[in-house]
């Protein structure tokens, strides 16, 4: 780098800096980016008892690696330990990204088949959902659960204030 910025002209080195500040910029180094509109839905699942630990591990790694390669709107998708329930935690872009994922576990959607295997590991026992949301996607998930099957309690909490941002 030293040769690159002190073996030019004082113009070469003007342009060199200026390139990098660009890059730097492009790439989004300094800026925040905020997702007005993210839906972040906790899932409170029980672990079915037929299941050892190593399966469950093993089925949920599978699980959100599929999510993460067909889902490109989801923001997170994680599962964590909680005094015998598991919890998951699914983060969208927005509602349409989270309605995505409820076409996906509908009959004929490409996760339909890993949805009811996970019913085999565990019971939804509720479903809540934060932020920027209408009743559009409400809509879409009471349909959905009844498609699927699922009987667990859903819970809104509509967004009143606050930001979530990515970390790039």
């Amino acid at each position: 780098m030293r040769n690159l910025l002190f073996g030019r002209s004082g113009h070469s080195r003007i342009l060199i800096i200026i390139g990098c500040v660009l890059f730097m910029n492009g790439c989004g180094y300094n800026d925040k980016i905020y997702i007005p509109n993210e839906v972040t839905v906790f899932v409170e699942l029980r672990a079915n008892e037929s299941k050892s630990v190593e399966e469950i591990k093993e089925f949920v790694t599978r699980y959100q690696e599929f999510v993460d390669s067909t889902e490109s709107n989801s923001l997170g998708w994680s599962y964590h330990q909680s005094e015998g329930k598991i919890i998951l935690i699914e983060r969208y872009e927005n509602e349409d990204a989270n309605i995505i994922t409820a076409e996906n576990i509908s009959p004929g959607g490409q996760r339909y088949e890993l949805m009811q295997e996970q019913l085999e590991y565990f019971t939804v026992e509720k479903v809540s959902v934060f932020g920027a949301f209408t009743d559009k996607l409400i809509d879409f998930n009471t349909v959905t659960a009844e498609r699927v099957g699922l009987t667990a309690i859903f819970e809104y909490n509509q967004l009143i204030s606050g930001y979530s941002r990515s970390s790039r």
